[in-house]
């Protein structure tokens, strides 16, 4: 009896599982998300995914309607392909994506697509693989030097899409410090520019040309991202001790900080 008590327990717990892990959805156009008992009706020109609840109601959701789709554990979403837009199962995700889908008169996923991010997308070739890959990743000439020199061929086609997503994310990464390091430096000089209008704008004084000189030498190490030593700064504000330079000066030494 014990025994038996376990065995339906452990039918129980296996059932219970089975249900968690098996929360097959629908992600909509409008967000929504559905779960249910999907079934995808892949004939036809446009294809669609029914959905049936545990109300038992069905609900069909065009392929444009939905922005992606969960089944077994197997994520699908429209992709326009060569023969126009269909539902391919993603296979690996990234900046370049690689795709599956069905190919004519099939019904197995046998057909391998990649897409970009920025919409461009490619039929994974079989003939000519490295003039159209090298030619598809060029943005990217070291991993399109590795496809031209044989170092990476089909076979490695995951290894492919690894090392053109790395080469994008430290591009980007590459790019994004550089637009905010060119943001303080044009904010640092613009504090500089007031202050050496400033200067050339007052009746002469004694100092007045080294003033002008040191601003300038400071100016280029900001735009050098070179680092101002202590006696330039002290030389200058020596030159500048008069008050109507002070809230310009200062203004302009904060941007250094």
């Amino acid at each position: 009896m014990k025994y038996a008590s376990l065995i339906l327990l452990a039918f129980a717990l296996s059932i219970s599982c089975h249900s968690v892990q098996a929360q097959d959805y629908v992600i909509t156009t409008k967000g929504d998300s559905i779960t249910g008992h999907l079934k995808p009706l892949l004939y036809g020109l446009e294809k669609k995914v029914q959905v049936t609840g545990e109300d038992k109601k069905k609900a069909v959701y065009s392929m444009f309607q939905v922005r992606r789709y969960r089944l077994d554990d197997r994520i699908y979403e429209p992709v326009k392909g060569p023969d126009g837009y269909t539902f391919m199962r993603l296979e690996k995700a990234g900046y370049l994506s690689l795709y599956n889908y069905q190919l004519a008169n099939q019904v197995t996923f046998e057909g391998s697509y990649l897409m970009r991010r920025d919409g461009k997308g490619m039929d994974v070739p079989n003939i000519s693989f490295k003039k159209s890959m090298k030619n598809f990743l060029k943005d990217c000439p070291t991993v399109a030097d590795r496809i031209d020199n044989g170092e990476l061929n089909r076979k490695d086609l995951n290894d492919i899409i690894d090392a053109y997503n790395l080469c994008v994310e430290q591009h980007t990464v590459d790019h994004e410090a550089i637009v905010v390091k060119q943001a303080t430096q044009s904010k640092s000089i613009s504090a500089w520019d007031a202050l050496e209008n400033k200067v050339k704008e007052a009746a002469d004084f004694d100092g007045k040309p080294n003033a002008l000189e040191m601003i300038q030498e400071i100016k280029g190490k900001i735009s050098r991202s070179e680092k101002i030593p202590n006696f330039l700064l002290d030389g200058l504000k020596s030159s500048l001790k008069d008050e109507s330079f002070q809230p310009a000066l200062e203004a302009a030494l904060k941007e250094l900080n």
